[in-house]
């Protein structure tokens, strides 16, 4: 199994620091990364509004919670992120919040663009989508399993809109739209049953 928790980067961030960050990111109408484009700035504007409601809304599910427990040994997991990226706001809430429950998890989230060595050991297809949910036991820095960059539904669609025609396509900004409304009506069920399904295999 891959061990790369040996060479998790040093600038790896807490939930709460990362969100921190982004907060001081909006305020200076920033970003993450070298591209300071006002598209990324704007849609780190709304993660960082999307972040904190659901931080106030999720509702964790008791059973994975036991079942992240049940692992016996301590985990940390890492979050592969960037401030702009919708993906990683709508799922990385869900993923702390259960990192936060579980007695038996660390979690540390870094930047994609300032670790790419890191980024290129999990990519999607040859691509370094994003987020990467890497979960490590900690005693033995292991890999126990990888998720992401998004629920499979999701990534069948971003699938699906990349294999079209540019003429057959609609306007990033408006698939975007359509994304993210069904993140809205999902409400993370889909991330959680995909989580519950990897920690019951674990077993």
């Amino acid at each position: 199994m891959n061990n790369s928790l040996k060479v998790l980067p040093e600038n790896a961030l807490t939930y709460d620091q990362y969100v921190r960050k982004v907060s001081d990111m909006v305020n200076k109408k920033a970003t993450s990364g070298q591209n300071q484009s006002e598209s990324l700035v704007n849609y780190t504007h709304l993660n960082f509004r999307r972040m904190a409601r659901l931080n106030k809304t999720i509702i964790m599910d008791d059973e994975l919670v036991r079942l992240v427990e049940a692992q016996g040994n301590k985990m940390v997991w890492v979050v592969i992120t960037e401030a702009w990226c919708g993906d990683a706001a709508q799922n990385i809430p869900f993923i702390a919040q259960l990192a936060e429950q579980a007695s038996n998890v660390e979690m540390r989230l870094v930047y994609r663009d300032e670790n790419i060595d890191f980024m290129d050991m999990y990519l999607t297809n040859g691509s370094r989508s994003i987020p990467k949910f890497i979960a490590f036991d900690e005693s033995t820095g292991n890999e126990l399993f990888v998720w992401g960059p998004r629920p499979l539904p999701v990534q069948k669609m971003v699938m699906e809109y990349k294999d079209l025609l540019d003429h057959e396509k609609l306007p990033f900004d408006k698939f975007a739209e359509v994304i993210h409304s069904w993140y809205a009506k999902d409400k993370n069920e889909t991330l959680k049953t995909e989580l519950l399904h990897i920690f019951r295999s674990l077993d």
